[in-house]
This record gives C-alpha cells, sequence and structure tokens, in this order.
C-alpha cells in the first residue's frame, strides 16, 4: 500500500500539546529570536518574538511579536504533507525537524505555500 493510499484511507487525528519550544536562538548579541507551537482544540498555533537592537532599530521598539494561527482543516493538512515525509516521527517531532531554528518560521511559510496550506499572520511591535 503506498503512502497516499494509506493516509486516504485513515483519518488523522492530531492531538492537543502544551507549548514547545521551536527555536531560542541567542547568539547574536543584537538579536534574540524565540519561537513556540502549541495545538490547542485541533488547532496549530506558532508564536515567535524577537528581541534586541536589531529590533529596536527596524521597528523602534525592543521587541516584536508575531503568530502564525492554523484552523483544525489546514492543521491537519500541515500535519498530513509533513507525515507524508516521515511517517514514523510524531506531531511535535515533524514540526522540530522541518520548522525549527533561526530560518524556521521562513522554512514554515514556505511549505504552506508550496501545499496549499492556509493560516492568519499577526503580529506586533
Amino acid at each position: 500500500m503506498g503512502i497516499m493510499s494509506f493516509f486516504k484511507k485513515k483519518e488523522i487525528i492530531i492531538k492537543d500539546f502544551d507549548s514547545f519550544n521551536l527555536c531560542e536562538s541567542r547568539d547574536n548579541p543584537r538579536l534574540t529570536v524565540i519561537v513556540d507551537a502549541a495545538i490547542r482544540n485541533g488547532c496549530l498555533l506558532v508564536s515567535g518574538q524577537d528581541l534586541g537592537n536589531s529590533v529596536s532599530e527596524f521597528f523602534g521598539d525592543s521587541d516584536y511579536e508575531y503568530w502564525y494561527s492554523f484552523d483544525i482543516e489546514n492543521t491537519k493538512l500541515l500535519i498530513t504533507r509533513l507525515l507524508e515525509q516521515n511517517p514514523e516521527l510524531d506531531v511535535k517531532e515533524l514540526l522540530s525537524d522541518n520548522f525549527s531554528g533561526i530560518d524556521g518560521c521562513s522554512n514554515l511559510r514556505n511549505f504552506c505555500e508550496k501545499f496549499g496550506i492556509k493560516y492568519k499572520f499577526s503580529s506586533y511591535a
């Protein structure tokens, strides 16, 4: 049975989990990046905060916060597409393997664009 047949026959059940860290980059003294992910009520939320002098110079404030919010349907689509590439991993491992590190949010946006996965983005400085 091909992997696509497996996913078409099996309903993806995504369990909620508390926030866990995708990125905590403090390598650059001018910029700190912290990104977490959680699933609540079947919906993925990726939240981030950038801090430091670089943020102050760009936004005029010392921190920049942002959120990627996925509804249930798009959370399932995202997880399904990730499982197609790595079916042996759990959801946290899938998110970490694909969207951790300083480029994690950029990788998330590119992945969503590639597969037509929709999310709401919000931010403030």
